[in-house]
């Protein structure tokens, strides 16, 4: 060891920074998302707010409608023989009117949609939309189900489990659920088991196609695998957890996110994915483990996935149209987005930030991207001739209200192409899709605009499934290069003070109605609303307000120089510095570089290029902190 710091002659320099008050501190706080910090504007080109709540208000008037007849309507059908609703996957789709044909994916998220958006879907015109949702558990199975008339045998992972968590999540949100209770935990209990079967104790293996819960084992269908389906468990073990306390489910959970994340590359197949990073930044949070959010999120994002290659999140422009922050597979053709994937995305990922604000300038930069962009899937939104050709166009009312299932970068000579599956491959006489519009609400709620255009007030709290007590919280990015005020309106109409977790201070005390807001440029703050006057009193690395939680002490390490890219010749300082939102300060760290690792001693050192081979190389630094938290970062330098 003594000779190879004598050969590498490494200096490094920590600075130590305790508190991130001033703005560059804070800039340095902020982690990145790959993808999204690759953006070549804040702010997206030809930016345009949509209200996506009331489209997902008018996509539930015009599918919940039995008595109009057109073309295509009406969208929906009493289901006499499972004593349900039916609503198909596509508008024009040749399953519509079928008992037991309709999916899960579609209905249930159809009416977890309008719940978010407003609309008691329990009593709706005297019909309980709710409870008919029950038609979706097998008894004999028990668990929940895509088909009314389905079996989980030769159903895959995804199919299965998120059914489950969409009914789960509908449950939640009305206070008397009825039978849906029991039928939700009998549900869990039964997840419960295959977690077992699967976790085969401690010798993991959930890289399956399925789970037959009749024979009681996993398999493989020899063509595909849904390894991510770990995630989507961990989910409703998560939840099994919070509503009965039993610490097995916790248990459970935690194995279930070991899985994840040591899992090489990503597992991602579908939509399941798209929990795992909340789920562990609440599990850190919480419960006191370390998972990396880096790793996560990339896992998600970065079209690294191991059994559907290249699915993940899409980056630049088709054609005239910018396409940051959609989801679907970045290579299919030169790249396909989802609406579907897009939607549940945002809802799914957007909570992580109550639990770890550094990410907050990252996700409300990808949020705003993502609401500008997704109106690309709304047929009022793009010219004819860029859209896939039917023989009969729908009323301006389904058109208005339900989207694209996808958007392809090319295809007819056309970039991009809006349109779909369904007509391609005759499932359906148009590619208007119907289970993508039942998840239009998940975006509605999340997003509202304030009166500084660009700026989103994002609510976190309105789409991650937990009963547990907490106040009004939001994330407002600011794309911006210089600092803006926004008019800030409070939830209630108590007085309040904000409390903004990114700094983790109170920034406006007493605030009724409304107050002006400043928003730091490229920045963002979480502002949690307490009520006024209440004392926060930290707790371990969290923060409470008389007992609820309301944030987390976090630290990031960063490097100060050389940066990113640098071209590094003969002797070099590498400086680097730890910025928290309390005071912290660095008690280990390490630099790699290739297969070396470098302790660092009495923070100092100094590279010399010439040690190294020419080239382009990853350079990293990982620090534990004197508080138990760990951090590292990463940089890509030119030896020359």
């Amino acid at each position: 060891m003594k000779n190879l710091l004598a050969g590498l002659m490494v200096v490094i320099i920590l600075i130590m920074t305790t508190s991130c008050k001033n703005e560059k501190a804070v800039n340095n706080f902020y982690k990145e998302i790959q993808r999204v910090s690759s953006y070549d504007e804040g702010l997206p080109e030809n930016y345009e707010y949509m209200d996506y709540a009331s489209i997902a208000r008018a996509f539930d008037k015009v599918v919940f409608d039995f008595d109009i007849k057109d073309a295509y309507r009406p969208l929906i059908w009493e289901d006499h023989t499972f004593n349900s609703i039916g609503i198909p996957a596509y508008v024009g789709d040749g399953r519509m009117g079928k008992d037991g044909e309709q999916e899960a994916v579609t209905v249930i998220a159809a009416v977890l949609s309008a719940t978010l958006s407003g609309v008691d879907k329990s009593d709706q015109n005297g019909v309980d939309y709710v409870q008919a949702l029950n038609a979706f558990f097998s008894e004999e199975e028990g668990i929940i189900l895509n088909n009314p008339s389905g079996n989980s045998a030769g159903t895959s992972m995804w199919y299965l489990i998120y059914p489950a968590i969409l009914y789960t999540h509908t449950a939640m949100l009305y206070d008397n659920p009825g039978i849906m209770k029991h039928n939700m935990l009998k549900n869990i209990e039964s997840w419960y088991y295959a977690y077992e079967v699967m976790y085969r104790n401690g010798d993991a293996d959930f890289n399956y196609t399925g789970f037959n819960f009749v024979t009681r084992e996993p398999y493989r269908n020899g063509i595909w695998t849904e390894p991510d389906c770990a995630a989507g468990i961990a989910v409703l073990m998560y939840y099994g957890y919070e509503i009965t306390g039993e610490e097995k489910y916790l248990t459970a959970a935690t194995n279930l996110m070991d899985y994840i994340d040591s899992f090489f590359g990503s597992p991602l197949y579908e939509v399941l994915m798209y929990y795992a990073p909340v789920l562990m930044a609440r599990l850190n949070a919480l419960h006191g483990t370390s998972y990396s959010l880096d790793r996560a999120l990339s896992k998600v994002f970065d079209g690294n996935s191991i059994p559907r290659g290249g699915w993940g999140c899409i980056n630049g422009k088709w054609g005239d149209y910018e396409m940051n922050g959609l989801f679907g597979s970045t290579t299919d053709g030169g790249g396909y987005a989802f609406s579907m994937n897009t939607f549940a995305a945002a809802g799914a990922i957007a909570p992580m930030v109550r639990y770890d604000p550094r990410y907050a300038r990252d996700v409300g930069k990808w949020i705003l991207h993502l609401s500008s962009n997704a109106r690309y899937f709304f047929a009022n939104q793009t010219p004819a001739e860029h859209q896939a050709q039917i023989p009969e166009v729908p009323s301006k009312q389904i058109t208005d209200a339900v989207p694209f299932e996808g958007i392809r970068k090319q295809r007819d000579g056309k970039v991009p192409w809006f349109g779909g599956d369904p007509t391609v491959y005759g499932w359906a006489e148009t590619n208007l899709s119907l289970y993508s519009g039942a998840h239009i609400g998940v975006l509605g709620v999340l997003t509202e605009e304030t009166d500084v255009e660009g700026i989103l007030k994002i609510d976190l709290l309105s789409t991650e499934m937990t009963k547990i007590l907490a106040y009004p919280t939001f994330l407002i990015y600011n794309p911006y290069s210089t600092s803006q005020q926004i008019t800030y309106r409070v939830a209630g109409d108590k007085p309040v003070d904000l409390f903004d977790t990114v700094t983790n201070t109170i920034i406006k005390r007493g605030v009724t109605n409304e107050t002006p807001l400043d928003i730091p440029p490229d920045g963002a703050v979480v502002v949690v609303e307490i009520p006024q006057g209440m004392k926060v009193e930290g707790k371990g690395l969290n923060n409470y307000a008389n007992g609820v939680y309301i944030s987390s002490n976090r630290s990031t390490v960063s490097f100060v120089r050389p940066e990113n890219r640098d071209v590094v010749k003969g002797r070099t300082t590498v400086e680097i510095a730890l910025c928290a939102n309390f005071d912290d300060a660095v008690d280990n760290a390490v630099l790699i570089i290739e297969d070396q690792t470098i302790p660092i001693e009495n923070n100092k050192a100094v590279i010399n290029a010439k040690r190294f081979g020419k080239g382009s190389k990853k350079v990293t630094v990982k620090a534990s902190t004197k508080n138990g938290l760990y951090d590292e970062a990463s940089i890509r330098l030119t030896f020359d």
